[in-house]
């Protein structure tokens, strides 16, 4: 199967490719950039930058240039919402990508794009307005437990464009949409997955509990070497 894997940030992906064993080239891919096996037995790896913009444009990029692969998958690392049993350098695998904040903002309460009645994406088989859902993500989460008797989570992610360092904000997006974590990319990198028939998941590990800013505790290496060690279990089989 050919498989691309798609980081923010050139720290997650050089963690990749040195698991990997080395023997990667760098190429640009317009504002991005992609690591590629020099003898063509390692996923590539693509750096897009961080948010949503960076995200859609530069796997968009990618497609157009190389191909569409038969699979994408996102990983990195994300912030966790408290009360779902998942503790910092847990890992969780996506089951539905959300756009957390695309909607409307009113006195009495947030109106989802669903709710206003615009979808962000129409192909021939679906109406996709802030939710991407990843059926497989549960087999996923199953297989990575049973390869490697890690914590590994599944459930909802959202996609941010404002992280929740409040508590007020992690209190009302766990009302409104019961996630299990957050990120800056994944529902861009789903959306657009979607948008040119491509299969998407989603790995990433905890680095954080969302709801606070304090960076105290915060284990950003640990969670993304869990994050590359459930991706390289993955693409294993």
């Amino acid at each position: 199967m050919n498989r691309l894997l798609v980081c923010a940030t050139p720290l997650e992906a050089e963690l990749l490719v040195q698991g990997f064993g080395g023997g990667f080239k760098k190429e640009r891919v317009g504002t991005g950039v992609v690591f590629r096996s020099e003898n063509g037995g390692r996923a590539p790896v693509l750096v897009t930058g961080v948010g949503k913009t960076n995200s859609a444009l530069v796997l968009t990029q990618y497609f157009l240039n190389h191909g569409r692969p038969d699979e994408v998958i996102n990983t990195g690392i994300a912030g966790a919402y408290p009360g779902n049993g998942i503790i910092i350098s847990h890992v969780a695998v996506a089951t539905e990508e959300i756009y957390a904040d695309e909607g409307v903002q009113t006195t009495d309460a947030f109106l989802t794009m669903e709710d206003i009645g615009f979808p962000l994406l129409i192909t021939d088989d679906a109406h996709f307005y802030h939710r991407f859902p990843v059926p497989h993500g549960k087999s996923v989460q199953e297989m990575l437990v049973k390869k490697t008797k890690l914590s590994v989570y599944e459930g909802r992610f959202l996609t941010v464009s404002t992280c929740a360092a409040t508590r007020e904000i992690e209190t009302e997006r766990t009302a409104r949409f019961q996630p299990i974590c957050e990120s800056m990319e994944g529902a861009a990198v789903a959306h657009t997955c979607a948008a040119f028939g491509v299969k998407f998941t989603e790995i990433r590990g905890i680095s954080n509990f969302v709801g606070s800013y304090e960076k105290e505790g915060w284990q950003i290496e640990n969670a993304m070497q869990f994050a590359a060690g459930c991706t390289y279990a993955y693409l294993e089989g």
